[in-house]
């Protein structure tokens, strides 16, 4: 499903994180290893398949990371009809020891405490796609990962169980309100800016 698999750290730290689960994460680990970044979060946008299907082999592959969802999105991860995992091979609940973040959450890359200045990446909850649906906001770098809220020319389905698209389009009223110059990374497709998006 052509699905990102991002990898975003702090250079002054090599501390990291990966956003959301869609591929085989010794893949991921190879590269972190060969990158020497300490990954300290596995977060998840939100629990559709495409995103969590490795969830699990993540928390094994990377034991020393926090693995992240909003609060509101546990109903997704563990329901096997609305995470879309009947559709494949392994239907299942997406059971991990989450840490659940909401509204307004912080997570730091790097150490705060060093004195240098490092990655904040703010949660904003952002549901409609699915009710814990989440883009992370680096303010310093104006940086914004969407998941499947928001799409280049596009924007997530709401068809789905648990979607409702008024609370969709309510989300994408509120990103299309930020700062025109924020560049976002979505769960498909490539890159965009708020700017570029104005169309919706």
């Amino acid at each position: 499903l052509d699905t990102n698999t991002y990898v975003v750290w702090d250079e002054s730290t090599m501390v990291g994180m990966i956003i959301d689960c869609g591929v085989d994460p010794q893949l991921i680990l190879n590269f972190t290893n060969e990158m020497s970044i300490t990954v300290k979060y596995v977060v998840l946008t939100h629990g559709h398949v495409d995103h969590a299907e490795y969830a699990q082999d993540f928390e094994k592959v990377f034991p020393e990371a926090k693995i992240i969802c909003h609060k509101d999105e546990l109903c997704v991860l563990l329901d096997i009809e609305a995470n879309l995992s009947h559709w494949g091979k392994r239907p299942r609940a997406y059971e991990c020891a989450y840490e659940t973040v909401q509204e307004g959450d912080v997570l730091t890359l790097g150490d705060a405490k060093s004195g240098e200045e490092c990655m904040n990446f703010t949660v904003l909850h952002t549901p409609g796609h699915t009710p814990g649906c989440i883009c992370l906001y680096c303010e310093k770098d104006k940086i914004m990962f969407t998941g499947d809220t928001l799409f280049k020319r596009s924007y997530g389905r709401t068809d789905f169980k648990y979607g409702d698209s008024k609370a969709l389009f309510a989300s994408l009223e509120r990103l299309l309100a930020m700062d025109p110059h924020i560049t976002f990374y979505p769960g498909h497709y490539a890159k965009s800016t708020i700017g570029d998006e104005q169309w919706l």
